[in-house]
């Protein structure tokens, strides 16, 4: 199996894509419009990430967290039979954020059967920290990028109209903000599509396909 393959094919307009299409909103977004929950999303979380690393400089993750007053636990109930949780989770009334080691070995265990080395425990614990922290920022200072983007109109009936925001570019944003803030070679959410392939869940063939639809909406 080509892992290279798939992750060169996966550029951020692609992964960010995959993400747009995850929201629940997302068949209301005009197609005209598709290009704008993309980009945008990408341009705060690759901003926040060059403020963050000019304000704490050299320091690690976990340190930035500690800075930030952001607590760090490990889940200890994890059981097998659970689905793999590939992102920690923010609780942003606790500002705590709770990592899933157990997962994180399952994915690891993933990647090796890919012959991934480089993706190892201790990379992807910094990866979806990362991934996390960005959420912490987004629920204090930043502001949640949803609110920041236009909504999309879900109904509207003469003078009615309800409109919903996108949920999903907070993601979309998370991801900009992991890859540069860890100065990564790929979009953080091409790890989901290899954890699919290294545990047999689909095929490489459906992976680069299912990428080439996906940029085939991001033009159309």
């Amino acid at each position: 199996m080509d892992y290279k393959w798939i992750m060169a094919k996966a550029d951020d307009k692609i992964m960010s894509m995959a993400e747009l299409m995850e929201d629940d909103t997302f068949k209301k977004i005009p197609e005209d419009k598709i290009g704008y929950y993309i980009e945008e999303p990408i341009k705060i979380g690759k901003k926040t990430a060059e403020e963050v690393r000019n304000k704490y400089n050299n320091l690690s993750i976990e340190e930035i967290c500690h800075e930030m007053d952001v607590k760090i636990e490990r889940e200890k109930d994890e059981y097998d039979f659970e689905i793999v949780k590939l992102k920690g989770k923010y609780d942003a009334d606790k500002k705590k954020i709770t990592m899933y080691p157990r997962s994180i070995k399952k994915m690891e265990s993933a990647y090796d059967n890919l012959n991934i080395k480089f993706l190892n425990y201790d990379f992807l614990y910094e990866i979806l920290l990362t991934h996390e922290l960005f959420h912490h920022i987004e629920a204090g200072e930043l502001g949640s990028i949803s609110d920041k983007l236009e909504k999309v109109d879900v109904f509207k009936f003469i003078h009615i109209k309800k409109q919903y925001p996108i949920f999903k570019t907070s993601d979309i944003g998370a991801n900009a903000f992991t890859k540069h803030m860890l100065n990564l070679s790929f979009n953080p959410k091409v790890l989901n599509y290899l954890y699919l392939l290294g545990t047999g869940y689909t095929e490489e063939e459906r992976i680069i396909s299912y990428f080439n639809e996906l940029n085939e909406s991001i033009y159309r």
